[in-house]
């Protein structure tokens, strides 16, 4: 199992994120922690295999935090780092890469996209216990890994036709609408609305909100990006 700390200063969001890591085979939760300093205090004795860090902590920035993971004095320097944090600038994620983070995830997501993150990561360890050094075709498939595996394909018609339909849909609609709604509304199964709508997020052309009720984990929201600037007129 790989073992996974989960590092954000939202208690909330840390809890949703580890409940999202939990549900990937092969992967464990072994703790979190709500900032710089927690992570450090714990870290020795949790000894993950991984880290979701978060850049905006209360008390030290994440970029910061990595670069220390990565002295060997840190005790860590060999542990992976997957960012997750709102922040889009160029110089954070250059700053990250910099650093040896193997991803960095934009918020707010969905599962399917930090699913889709970890297989990869779970792939990439795979193939680099059974790499040659000497071979270049393995050396290459290994750095294509983290890419994450090939969004299925919208050349079809019907993959076609759905994807514009789920487009059009949300749209037509002011308010945020559910993966359930669409479903609905579309005649299709939520999986498949679910998965339309984790592609249009992904290329820009929707954004995702989470709403919180009073029990059970939060309600993903989907809305147009047109919508967004017809509601500032």
């Amino acid at each position: 199992m790989i073992r996974t700390l989960v590092v954000d200063d939202d208690f909330r969001v840390a809890s949703i994120h580890a409940a999202y890591v939990e549900k990937v085979p092969g992967f464990v939760v072994v703790g979190q922690a709500h900032s710089a300093e927690a992570l450090a205090s714990s870290i020795g004795s949790i000894q993950p295999d991984l880290i979701l860090l978060d850049l905006y902590l209360p008390d030290h920035h994440g970029l910061e935090v990595l670069k220390r993971l990565r002295q060997p004095a840190s005790g860590a320097s060999d542990v992976d780092v997957i960012v997750i944090t709102a922040a889009s600038d160029p110089k954070s994620v250059r700053s990250a890469m910099q650093c040896g983070a193997v991803h960095y995830l934009l918020k707010p997501f969905g599962f399917p996209a930090l699913e889709e993150k970890l297989l990869a990561y779970r792939e990439m360890r795979r193939q680099l216990r059974a790499l040659q050094a000497d071979d270049q075709s393995s050396v290459d498939r290994l750095f294509a890994t983290m890419a994450g595996p090939p969004r299925a394909s919208m050349s079809s018609p019907h993959s076609s036709h759905t994807l514009e339909a789920v487009e059009e849909l949300l749209a037509r609609h002011a308010a945020e609408l559910s993966a359930n709604e669409v479903a609905a509304s579309l005649g299709v199964s939520r999986a498949t609305a679910q998965r339309y709508l984790a592609q249009l997020e992904a290329s820009g052309r929707i954004t995702m909100t989470l709403r919180y009720g009073s029990t059970g984990r939060p309600e993903h929201r989907y809305r147009h990006r047109g919508s967004d600037v017809a509601g500032l007129g």
